[in-house]
């Protein structure tokens, strides 16, 4: 695309000027030894004698260092034989050696306790894993999902309990719907607060929603799809309330802790990874084939509708795709300093034709420490790029449709193309859908900057203060172009151009005072802070019509439009504003390393509530007992034994800003029809006043048991949780003053919804011997969710579309059931004359909304993820799966496409939909027909990979790793649509559908080939 290579273009001349940066960086950071002599040696595990490659030995006070190499041998240059070496593995307890005039050392390092001593980020700071008191999973880069990969939500699916990610569709860099224990508010959009290297983010769209010229809206681009997954070293969910509770009004579904990379002290390192990926579509729907279509009309006397070709219209649109990504990094430190560099560059084309993912940056980590490192000043910084081409499909497409949609039903004997070699235009009222992909331009770009800078001070021994600065600024664009056309289905057949902008910048700043002190047993670290944030976000659109010429694309020069009317064309904007500010504070207490206490309690204060309701205060509690250091406890087989408890509270202010207020209109069109048939200009009302409403508080317990077995080669956990959520806030769509009645009334509903269940994990890791290893974990949670108390009988969601279905609403929020409870007609099956049975539930002799049924649930009971581990000498596997039960999964292209009726009136179906003995008159309305077991076991990723040795003939080459990533390689299922993982977004008035299928672009199956060089 013409857009797409003035992109690149850009691309090459930022790369040249980043490397070029980080190379002077990291020249400043290397000191070059005057005079040096030479030490060498070996580096050795202490327990069972093998020898470890990569060890970081670094002479204490500078920058001199070295790693060992695959045999575990080193050698390195220092100042003089009295200097002490600092020696360092990940995995493995940091030793200090004198050198003590030797020239050749022997060292050993003890490893260090997986169960205890890893550290935890939190919020505000770390931990050991032995002093956490909350719920806490962390993954690390070593663990995460393998293959092409758009946003860090998918390097956590399978892997954490608890922890549910569903992609809205197959579209490069497609959205994610996450959820940690379940679904806790009514309202969409409502998931965990993301913090990054500190920076607590608005995860709101980034770039705005283009025009769909009647076709389908296209979901936005992921805003977290900026980040690139190379430079993310972990990444921690923190689950329950005494874990959330010190991020208050935000925390109330979970937070997610995302920490990137920083140098290590050491020798520097230069690290490149490049990746080639070939994507094919998954699986195919069972449509069909042009010979058995034809033969049925041919059969059934309707040869008119055979025009003698035979075009697989899924194939017109799909596509083999190529991916690539590069990504190259520079990084390294001494005691005083750390720095880390890097760049990336990805080019993601989606299966569908017209789709694509393209996307640079760059990032940039630095530490410095002053004053005998007293004074320690850090630095994050990242700048990216991210390009998105929109394929003509979307979430909703309606009766007009969008290119995919035809493609499905489109009669597969219509020819593609005319003889003359223009595209063959449908006359029957259907639609070409390369011609959709020909006229229909929809493109967004987004600049997305995220920086901190944080300077901590020690005061004293043990008494820190820090104070951090962050930002975080995007700009989106979005052009939406229809050139001029004819085709019946298009809306704007003269042209049309909409370009919008949206621009969101986020300022945090944060002080804390962290004091940690011991009298005796007891050790104290208390923590106290002020946090202050402040959103702004701003859009624009404009628009034109009327195309003078095909020869320029409009959104180059919008002068060949020709039509500028207000019915049209009128400018729109907006602009709003979010404060929060925030005190909290924090004690952690533990006796003997043995009994931990944790309490917390913050204050937030939100612009977006009344004066009265300003203020929520959210305090936790939680405690641990490790109760295998327990003198008393003698069993040798179990060797570590952590009970856990905790409760507290967390909020909400996820809601729209301004909603206390009253909204009014003075548009052109604004009034009343005081007179029939006129409108007497003036104001018209939109939503009605409400100082009172208050925060949406969650209250949750949780009880927990980490253990481990054998040394921990056998370890795990096991959390039960109750997660209770009130004062739900809900937009109601008819206000209260009679006065003034409006369609938008914002108040608190005296209800609850409850999330209950347990979740574990398993593991065990085992070296066999110096040659063979394996890990294998497995997670697991079983999730109840139930709404109580509701005021109302129903509140109807679900939004389904199609021929016949407008309005049609297939789920509901019900007293006594789940969020995503399907309420749906029973259908039984067909009656003599091929039309629809419905169960009469109510016995009144007539089928009406009052024979609905609850037919099941959206929301899985029940998730897991399986991973694996094995490595034999330099070759390793890895495995990881993924799956889910309990769910149903409501099939809209079923519903309003793939049945009888659609096939005799000449449309294409599924062979789901074909039954000889349904009527051409059937009606197809909602109802249990279309209704299917959404449950799933997939493989998710499976990759192999082979380490070099490249000693004795490149020994500049510090590794050299060679691997191929399978994704997607099998689902077992008995879901008939594309793909069981399904979240199209189908919520009515804003509150929460899930499990609807409706045109949901397809996933893809790839294979994707690496190389990884470390120098």
């Amino acid at each position: 695309m013409r857009h797409g290579r003035i992109m690149i273009q850009s691309y090459k001349i930022n790369i040249k000027s980043i490397q070029l940066a980080c190379l002077v960086m990291a020249i400043c950071f290397i000191a070059v030894p005057i005079q040096a002599q030479t030490i060498s040696g070996v580096v050795t595990d202490e327990d069972n004698g093998e020898r470890l490659p990569g060890v970081n030995i670094v002479v204490q006070g500078t920058s001199i260092g070295t790693a060992t190499d695959a045999d575990g041998n080193f050698q390195l240059d220092v100042p003089s034989l009295n200097e002490t070496i600092v020696v360092s593995y990940v995995g493995y307890q940091t030793k200090e050696i004198s050198i003590s005039g030797r020239e050749t050392i022997e060292i050993t390092l003890l490893p260090q306790s997986v169960m205890g001593d890893e550290l935890v980020v939190i919020g505000y700071g770390t931990q050991r894993r032995a002093d956490v008191t909350g719920s806490i999973s962390t993954v690390s880069s070593d663990n995460f999902n393998q293959g092409v990969v758009s946003s860090p939500e998918q390097l956590l699916q399978g892997k954490v309990p608890g922890l549910s990610v569903t992609a809205q569709g197959g579209q490069p860099g497609a959205p994610q719907t996450i959820s940690i224990r379940g679904l806790g508010s009514l309202r969409t959009g409502s998931g965990p607060l993301f913090v990054i290297d500190g920076v607590a983010i608005d995860n709101s769209n980034t770039a705005p929603t283009g025009d769909s010229f009647g076709m389908s809206t296209t979901s936005p681009t992921n805003p977290l799809a900026f980040l690139n997954p190379d430079d993310i070293e972990s990444i921690n969910v923190l689950k329950d309330a005494s874990a959330t509770a010190i991020y208050g009004s935000r925390a109330a579904n979970g937070v997610i802790l995302i920490s990137t990379k920083s140098g290590e002290i050491g020798q520097a390192q230069l690290n490149y990874s490049s990746r080639l990926g070939i994507s094919k579509i998954a699986n195919r729907l069972d449509l069909l084939s042009p010979e058995e279509f034809a033969d049925f009309h041919n059969s059934n006397g309707r040869s008119d509708l055979d025009y003698g070709n035979r075009t697989n219209w899924m194939d017109q649109i799909l596509r083999t795709a190529y991916s690539h990504e590069q990504s190259l990094s520079y990084s390294g430190g001494n005691e005083s300093s750390t720095y880390y560099a890097s760049v990336n560059y990805s080019d993601q084309p989606g299966i569908l034709k017209g789709s694509d993912l393209e996307k640079y940056g760059g990032r940039l980590n630095l530490t410095q420490g002053f004053l005998d490192n007293r004074l320690d000043i850090g630095v994050t910084l990242s700048a990216n790029q991210t390009h998105t081409d929109y394929a003509p499909t979307g979430n909703n497409p309606g009766v007009n449709g969008d290119y995919l949609s035809w493609a499905m039903q489109l009669n597969p004997t219509y020819p593609t193309h005319n003889p003359d070699g223009s595209l063959f235009i449908v006359s029957d009222g259907g639609m070409n859908p390369l011609q959709a992909l020909d006229l229909i331009t929809n493109f967004s770009d987004v600049t997305r900057v995220l920086g901190s800078i944080e300077a901590s001070f020690e005061i004293t021994e043990g008494l820190l203060y820090k104070v951090n600065f962050g930002l975080d600024n995007s700009n989106g664009s979005q052009i939406s172009q229809v050139d001029r056309h004819g085709i019946f289905r298009i809306q704007n057949p003269e042209g049309r151009l909409v370009d919008s902008k949206l621009e969101r910048n986020n300022i945090q700043t944060e002080s804390t005072l962290n004091y940690l002190f011991d009298v005796d047993n007891h050790g104290f670290d208390v923590l106290g802070g002020f946090s202050y944030q402040k959103f702004e976000i701003e859009g624009r659109t404009w628009s034109i019509n009327n195309f003078s010429t095909t020869e320029i694309e409009a959104y180059h020069n919008p002068g060949i439009g020709s039509s500028l009317t207000i019915g049209q064309n009128q400018p729109s904007g907006f602009s709003s504003v979010n404060e929060l500010q925030s005190v909290f504070g924090r004690v952690n207490y533990d006796y003997m390393n043995r009994y931990f206490l944790t309490a917390t309690l913050r204050t937030d204060g939100s612009s977006r509530f009344g004066d009265e309701y300003r203020y929520g205060y959210f305090p936790s509690f939680s405690a641990a007992w490790q109760l295998s250091d327990e003198a008393f406890f003698d069993f040798n087989s179990l060797s570590n034994l952590r009970l856990r408890a905790g409760w507290g509270q967390t909020g909400t202010q996820d809601i729209p800003n301004g909603i206390t207020q009253q909204l009014i209109n003075v548009g052109i069109n604004s009034g009343y029809e005081l007179t029939p048939g006129t409108i007497t200009p003036g104001i018209t009302f939109l939503r009605t006043q409400n100082e009172t409403i208050r925060w949406e508080v969650s209250t949750q317990s949780n009880l927990g048991i980490d253990f481990g077995f054998f040394e921990n080669t056998v370890y795990g956990t096991v959390d039960v949780f109750r997660k209770v959520s009130s004062d739900i806030l809900f937009n109601s769509t008819s206000g209260v003053d009679p006065i003034t009645p409006t369609d938008s009334f914002w108040n608190n509903l005296d209800m609850e919804i409850i999330n209950q269940g347990l979740e574990f994990t398993l593991g065990f890791q085992k070296n066999i011997s110096n040659d063979f290893t394996f890990d294998v974990n497995a997670n697991a949670s079983f999730i109840e969710n139930e709404v109580t108390k509701l005021p109302v009988s129903q509140i109807l969601t679900g939004a389904i579309s199609g021929q016949g279905l407008s309005g049609e609403r297939v789920q509901a929020v019900l007293n006594n059931q789940p969020i995503g409870t399907f309420y749906l007609l029973d259908w039984v099956g067909l009656d003599e004359n091929g039309e629809n049975i419905f169960r009469d539930v109510n016995g009144d002799n007539a089928i009406t909304n009052a024979d609905r049924i609850v037919a099941g649930n959206a929301i899985p009971e029940f998730t897991y993820g399986i991973s694996a581990f094995f490595g034999y000498k330099n070759l390793d596997l890895n495995l990881n799966f993924n799956g889910v039960s309990g769910n149903e999964l409501y099939w809209n292209d079923q519903n309003g496409r793939f049945t009888m009726p659609q096939l005799i009136g000449g449309q294409n179906i599924d062979k789901i939909g074909f039954n000889l003995n349904e009527s051409s008159s059937n009606s197809a309305g909602a109802s249990t027909r279309f209704l299917h077991d959404g449950s799933y076991f997939r493989l998710n990723n499976a990759t192999l990979g082979y380490n070099l040795d490249t000693s004795g003939y490149l020994d500049f080459i510090r590794e050299l790793r060679l691997s191929v990533t399978a994704q997607n390689l099998f689902t077992l299922t008995d879901y008939p649509g594309f793909d069981p993982e399904v979240d199209t977004p189908r919520a009515v008035g804003g509150i929460t559908a899930a499990g609807i299928d409706a045109t949901r672009y397809p996933p893809a199956r790839t294979f994707q080939f690496a190389i990884n060089l470390s120098f």
